[in-house]
């Protein structure tokens, strides 16, 4: 053999190893994606599987009271009265604000008017909404000179009433302590029964439908709509 056939031969052997090592390094770069993409599902799914578990607890945002200038009781379900009645025989505070208080029934105002003096009981109907009872918290307490309340509602509807008061006293030296009543609702297995889904279900409807700045009536009342289409 030739020194020239050589030369091409030895030529040949690098392009075939360079063209081996080329196909080996796409495999092994191929698999590591693979394996990566694999790894960032599987992390993808334990979040998703998390959030899914915790949906209930992040709704419930209750804060331990204390000593304020009032008690606002936003209207809506059974047992915020009751917990905002036994606030102030706890001697948290002796003024009550009622807001969106055509929400209230017979049985609540009875209850009320057992316990508290007229005088001190101020009632809002003004407000259709939980962002309209903010701005008229917000609106009240500076009227009345105030520096301090406890925001009673169910412990599911807290985290969307935090969140519409916090937009509404943004920027104020206000404090404000969110304290939740007791309800049926099962916020650490709140897939385990209809009543803590559909509560779970509405509630994550109404936050993201508050964040896009849909409030009031009409807004309710399509959200009941779609909450019998899709649970019933």
């Amino acid at each position: 053999m030739t020194s020239l056939e050589e030369d091409d031969k030895w030529v040949i052997e690098m392009k075939t190893e360079l063209i081996s090592s080329s196909r080996v390094n796409r495999l092994c770069k191929t698999k590591r994606s693979r394996k990566r993409i694999g790894w960032l599902g599987i992390l993808t799914l334990l979040i998703l599987m998390v959030t899914f578990l915790n949906a209930g607890n992040w709704l419930t945002v209750s804060q331990n009271p204390q000593k304020s200038d009032i008690i606002i009781v936003l209207s809506g379900s059974e047992g915020r009265v009751e917990k905002a009645l036994g606030l102030m025989e706890e001697d948290y505070s002796d003024v009550l604000v009622l807001t969106n208080a055509y929400g209230f029934s017979v049985q609540d105002y009875k209850h009320i008017e057992s316990i508290v003096p007229a005088e001190d009981v101020i009632k809002d109907f003004e407000s259709h909404s939980t962002l309209d009872s903010a701005h008229y918290s917000i609106k009240l307490m500076k009227e009345l000179r105030v520096q301090s309340a406890i925001i009673v509602s169910s412990d599911y509807h807290l985290r969307r009433a935090k969140l519409n008061y916090e937009r509404a006293f943004k920027n104020s030296d206000i404090d404000l302590r969110f304290v939740a009543s007791d309800s049926n609702y099962q916020s650490s297995l709140w897939w385990t029964d209809n009543f803590s889904i559909r509560i779970t279900g509405s509630e994550y409807i109404k936050l993201v439908g508050n964040l896009v700045g849909i409030h009031g009536p009409f807004a309710k009342k399509k959200l009941y709509e779609f909450d019998d289409y899709i649970f019933s």
